[in-house]
């Protein structure tokens, strides 16, 4: 069995409720994973047992192509007499054993979210940490920033573009000296906010 059959399911005829549940719950579950095949590893065992379960217990929940077509062939009046007669009884209670074998699937739905969740934690262990942007690299963003402020009614404004790129650049070269950043860094900050400002005005000027 495969999370696609569980997809496939009419949620509307799987009976009883605690049944709904525990598909719901391995549905909600591959959703929000992003690693899907290790999920359908993980959670294999739990996907084949509720699947076997909605056979047993549901198995008007489980659509036909054969079913579907020939649905379709059929007048409106008799679809609705035939679906008032397979609805399954929502107030019917499950009996001692199917509960209890109910209970014990909720049981390792829990279990393999944790099996999932440490699984998870392990991968983003051992994926390579991505380096902290450096202290010049950090005031050249920030420098970018502000040229990204321009009030959107003068962005066609070169004049205005070309005042604001001297004072920038102005400002970036003694913030460097001042804190004592190496020149080569230092130009290569100033390098991305003349490129900032050339886009802008070749924007500008088309």
């Amino acid at each position: 069995m495969t999370i696609k059959q569980l997809q496939a399911l009419d949620m509307s005829k799987v009976q009883p409720e605690a049944l709904q549940t525990a598909v719901q719950d391995i549905l909600d579950d591959y959703k929000a994973t992003n690693d899907k095949k290790a999920f359908e590893e993980i959670a294999k065992e739990n996907i084949e047992k509720v699947f076997l379960l909605v056979e047993r217990l549901a198995s008007k929940a489980i659509k036909s192509e054969k079913v579907e077509k020939k649905a379709t062939k059929e007048s409106s009046k008799k679809e609705t007499a035939e679906s008032k007669k397979e609805a399954p009884k929502k107030d019917e209670k499950p009996t001692k054993t199917v509960k209890k074998e109910l209970d014990s699937l909720s049981e390792d739905i829990k279990a393999c979210r944790l099996k999932i969740k440490h699984f998870n934690e392990e991968k983003r262990k051992n994926e390579p940490q991505k380096p902290k942007p450096r202290r010049h690299t950090k005031i050249k963003n920030h420098f970018i920033a502000i040229a990204n402020l321009i009030p959107p009614a003068h962005k066609d404004n070169v004049k205005m573009q070309k005042e604001a790129e001297k004072i920038l650049l102005r400002a970036h070269r003694g913030i460097m000296n001042t804190y004592g950043i190496n020149f080569v860094r230092a130009e290569a900050g100033e390098k991305a906010i003349k490129e900032k400002y050339d886009k802008m005005e070749d924007k500008a000027t088309k």
